[in-house]
């Protein structure tokens, strides 16, 4: 018989449906609010690469005070050297989209907007999705193509071109190219922290090897980036760093709320977050030559509506399979 692990029960701020979903939502926004803050940091010190290493650098360390603090990464270790088979390396592997994403959200994010930059990587997520699910390459297993899934697929791609055709500033197919491949490793990278999360017994191990490998990654871009050119001198504003709090932030929501929202549900609620967020950002500070029109409310909105229909089916066999479960 398997040994149970401790439950981890989740915070008072977390405790119910209503609150983690409130939570959830915001975290997708604070996704939003990082890609614009790193994309003003590397406009600042006139070196993206350098601004995605510093990000990273403040969420490792973000990350890694919250799994010391309770005990998570000493749990997890002991937990994965009990087990007597280490993991496959892929599952340690997610950091590298995350490094791929943070860079491609801080080059692009200036150039063509927050709100067309999402709807891109959200459009990619949803395509990934689909080949992650269907091989079961995620902790839930496998999960079939079905109807929504795909529907939910051709609304997510019909959200990008309405977007980019409302788009008034210089059009950049390659950095939405990025952007859209960048979204469907977001699928893999969710796979691969989610089998660690399993094996270890602790997200908050998963997601410090995973900003780990990504600063890893940035901190060599960086290094060629300087060896290049060196960058202009940091600046003294701090809310210029706080990208890495958000990308902290989103990580310690999603280790909570999990427990109350289950994975389906988290996930659908930060895609919601993300999207509205880069929406109200662009409406505030809009890109240079950028103005939100109405084809980019209408490509957000079809966003949203891809991410419901294609969460439909998933959210049926929940219900059938489950009923009286909260997790997913």
């Amino acid at each position: 018989m398997t040994e149970p692990h401790p439950a981890h029960h989740a915070p008072a701020l977390v405790a119910t449906p209503a609150r983690a979903l409130v939570l959830a939502v915001l975290s997708g926004a604070a996704i939003s609010l990082q890609a614009y803050v790193n994309g003003a940091l590397g406009g600042q010190i006139d070196s993206a690469m350098v601004a995605a290493a510093i990000n990273n650098l403040v969420a490792v360390a973000a990350t890694l005070a919250i799994a010391i603090g309770t005990g998570a990464l000493v749990r997890g270790i002991a937990r994965l050297r009990a087990a007597g088979q280490r993991p496959p390396i892929w599952h340690f592997l997610g950091g590298l989209v995350g490094a791929a994403l943070v860079g491609v959200t801080t080059v692009a994010a200036p150039e063509v907007g927050v709100a067309l930059v999402t709807v891109a990587i959200v459009c990619g997520s949803t395509l990934g999705a689909l080949p992650v699910d269907a091989a079961g390459l995620g902790p839930a297993g496998r999960r079939p193509i079905t109807s929504p899934r795909v529907a939910g697929v051709a609304l997510a791609v019909a959200a990008t071109g309405i977007s980019a055709f409302g788009s008034h500033g210089a059009f950049e197919p390659v950095l939405l190219g990025l952007a859209l491949l960048v979204g469907c490793g977001v699928a893999l990278q969710a796979a691969a922290n989610g089998q660690l999360a399993r094996e270890s017994g602790e997200p908050f191990l998963a997601s410090t090897v995973n900003t780990l490998v990504g600063l890893l990654v940035l901190a060599v871009v960086a290094a060629f980036s300087i060896a290049a050119s060196a960058p202009e001198a940091l600046p003294t504003d701090p809310l210029l760093y706080i990208g890495g709090l958000c990308g902290a932030f989103v990580v310690v929501v999603g280790a909570a709320a999990v427990q109350t929202l289950g994975v389906l549900r988290l996930g659908l609620a930060v895609v919601a977050g993300q999207t509205l967020g880069a929406l109200a950002i662009d409406l505030i500070a809009p890109a240079a030559g950028e103005k939100v029109t109405a084809a980019t409310v209408v490509g957000v909105l079809l966003t949203l509506a891809a991410v419901w229909v294609s969460g439909r089916a998933g959210l049926r066999t929940l219900a059938s399979a489950s009923p009286n479960r909260v997790n997913a």
